[in-house]
């Protein structure tokens, strides 16, 4: 069953998922920096060499960075943090999207070893934001910077385009976690019910305390397992349907704090529970902030109109 047209307005949703993900690759880059020489310089954990080597098998020569000149890691860190920056706020639109995109590609080639799961959910999803309609709100620009904002005849084809390319987004999101299910069922501490068990105790990810006391419980350590594998297969199939989809993100959001709280795996964690507000249409956001308005007491005991809600639910359409 494929989405309604409605369904599909969600740029509120993509201009979050875009000002996180932003967000988490500022954050990376201020980590980095102090370590840029050990992490791309000339004597880098990967090899300067090696990284030609990559570069000139991709046929991607032309791309090269000089990181083993002085200061250059710093430099391209730096430059990176800035791009990000500039895509945090929607300027130069789609055209920011795209420089960043290189340049994260260019770091993985660099060095692929400090990477982790965020950074390929960056990098596959990326490209299609390139294209989305997420680049109309938290922008220092007047105007949506992108396709299909312009009168005349491309205007159109610029609108399907973006509204296939959140699509794509959508479905890239299903397919991740649809095999990365398949490829734990691979593994036979999860076919097995034991998997909690062992990652909450190794040294690397046991965060707190009650890792110990948690993994103890038998019940706990099998249905933690068992749930994070049906939810994962589930997710490509249930979150389409509005009657479940909420029971998904909802589901999705206390998997992902767990991992966080408990292991510290903060950007994978932030960046698939950022991926859950492309789910979300523009017409719920309205409607979440009309209700948060109501429970804070923004607004008065009086109802308003109709008309202004409506709109407010076109105006975000």
């Amino acid at each position: 069953m494929l989405p309604t047209s409605d369904s599909l307005r969600n740029s509120i949703g993509l201009s979050v998922f875009r000002c996180l993900l932003a967000g988490l690759v500022m954050k990376n880059m201020i980590f980095y920096l102090p370590m840029a020489d050990n992490l791309l310089g000339a004597e880098a954990i990967v090899d300067y060499d090696t990284y030609l080597g990559t570069m000139y098998a991709h046929g991607l020569h032309a791309f090269i960075y000089p990181f083993h000149v002085p200061y250059a890691p710093q430099l391209f860190i730096i430059v990176t943090f800035g791009v990000a920056f500039l895509l945090f706020f929607g300027v130069f639109g789609r055209v920011t999207a795209l420089v960043l995109w290189l340049l994260l590609v260019l770091f993985k080639l660099r060095n692929g070893f400090i990477l982790d799961g965020s950074d390929n959910v960056m990098e596959v999803t990326l490209p299609f934001l390139i294209l989305a309609d997420a680049y109309r709100h938290n922008t220092l620009t007047t105007r949506s910077a992108g396709i299909g904002t312009d009168p005349g005849p491309l205007a159109g084809l610029g609108r399907i385009v973006m509204r296939y390319a959140s699509l794509a987004l959508l479905i890239q999101v299903c397919f991740v976690y649809f095999f990365t299910a398949l490829a734990k069922l691979q593994g036979d501490l999860w076919l097995n019910g034991t998997a909690t068990y062992y990652t909450m105790r190794v040294d690397e990810f046991r965060q707190t305390d009650w890792n110990i006391a948690l993994t103890q419980n038998h019940y706990f350590v099998v249905l933690s397992t068992y749930f994070t594998i049906l939810w994962e297969l589930s997710f490509a199939f249930l979150i389409w349907f509005r009657k479940t989809k909420w029971l998904v993100i909802g589901g999705g959001f206390l998997l992902h704090l767990g991992i966080w709280y408990f292991m510290r795996i903060d950007n994978f964690s932030w960046i698939m529970i950022g991926t859950y507000a492309m789910f979300i249409t523009n017409r719920d956001y309205v409607r979440a902030l009309a209700y948060g308005r109501r429970l804070v007491g923004w607004q008065t005991r009086t109802r308003q109109p109709a008309p202004v809600a409506e709109q407010l639910v076109t105006r975000a359409a």
